[in-house]
């Protein structure tokens, strides 16, 4: 998404019609405290508690076999968030996909009313990944076989040779490593009664990432409801950025790879060996430009559902291509395709709680 196209959104966002809002003071913009994604502008409020729990199951392309991706394993979320004060509110959450950390805050900056056109607040997040992570090294390292030094039995030193080519390819990931950062400002409109909408622009830092992928990215995501019935909403989100991670560990290999399974394209070097015979240019030109295949990146995440409350409760069910949950990951891209019919869906269950002290 352009800079431009960003800012015409925006601007199309905030200059609507006053006469929309004749209240004193605006309804609840959306019907919980989130979207499918990101969390919304609505409050949790002072001494009440949202407990959450989120799930994505796997693809549902295969409708039959998998019964909806339901066979296939799901990433699971469970959260609490505590409303500090009116507009503080602190959260924790798991998730299951890389056994995902979170710590969290959110602050409302700005209230909708006759007086302001949006409403505006900052979310934060610190994730921690626990799970073991290993990256391989390419080109590969082949040091010298010790062998020809050290006197030892032949199948130790086949293992000590095996051993140091992977320490030596091989890089473990710290806790360090595994830790990212998410910053965002959500900023919504209740146009009227029944339509809402939220734009979200979005930072996130990474300590550790693959190779050909910066630290840090923005993007924008973009949400919002229109009111079904009383009690039930049609909700949809979508998050754009400028670049999204490539599918795979190394860009390397990843470059390689070519139209024809089982063949890579060739190196610098194999090139120059082949092109001291002229009859084999057309060769190369084939298999490193014609059979050439791009490196192939996760895609736009877009998911659209319904939320249905229910009291305590609200209940979002959805079609999504995304099974991200942890807020740090998502401008990572989603991993399904639309186009190919390759999507999952999911749910979110939110419960709330009040610890607020009775009031005569």
């Amino acid at each position: 998404m352009s800079k431009l196209t960003l800012k015409l959104l925006v601007g199309l966002f905030l200059l609507s019609a006053t006469s929309l809002f004749s209240q004193a003071r605006m309804k609840s913009t959306f019907m919980g405290s989130s979207l499918i994604h990101m969390p919304n502008t609505e409050d949790i409020g002072k001494d009440n508690l949202d407990f959450r729990f989120n799930h994505r199951f796997g693809n549902a392309k295969s409708t039959s076999e998998e019964f909806l991706g339901l066979d296939a394993g799901a990433n699971t979320q469970l959260s609490l968030d505590y409303g500090i004060t009116e507009k503080w509110s602190l959260g924790i959450a798991r998730t299951s996909a890389y056994k995902t950390y979170e710590a969290r805050t959110k602050y409302k900056l700005l209230n909708q009313d006759d007086s302001m056109p949006i409403s505006l607040s900052f979310f934060g997040v610190l994730g921690q990944e626990t799970t073991q992570q290993i990256i391989k090294y390419d080109p590969y390292i082949n040091p010298p076989s010790v062998g020809n030094y050290v006197d030892l039995p032949t199948p130790i030193i086949s293992q000590t040779d095996g051993f140091i080519k992977q320490i030596g390819n091989e890089y473990e990931l710290t806790q360090t490593d595994k830790r990212s950062y998410l910053a965002s400002f959500l900023i919504s409109r209740r146009f009227t009664d029944r339509i809402s909408l939220q734009i979200s622009p979005m930072y996130v830092h990474r300590n550790f990432v693959k190779s050909q992928l910066g630290n840090d990215r923005v993007g924008v995501d973009i949400g919002g409801r229109i009111k079904l019935f009383k009690r039930v909403d049609f909700t949809f989100e979508a998050i754009f950025s400028s670049k999204r991670d490539y599918k795979g560990n190394n860009y390397y290999a990843e470059d390689r790879y070519t139209l024809y399974p089982g063949m890579n394209t060739l190196t610098g070097d194999e090139i120059n060996q082949l092109l001291g015979r002229t009859q084999d240019i057309g060769y190369v030109a084939a298999r490193n430009l014609i059979l050439d295949k791009p490196v192939s990146y996760y895609y736009v995440p877009f998911s659209f559902g319904l939320d249905i409350e229910t009291g305590g409760h609200v209940f979002q069910l959805f079609v999504t291509n995304n099974r991200t949950i942890a807020h740090t990951q998502l401008l990572r891209g989603a991993d399904f395709d639309f186009n190919k019919r390759d999507w999952t869906v999911g749910f979110n269950i939110h419960r709330y709680f009040s610890f607020a002290p009775d009031v005569e």
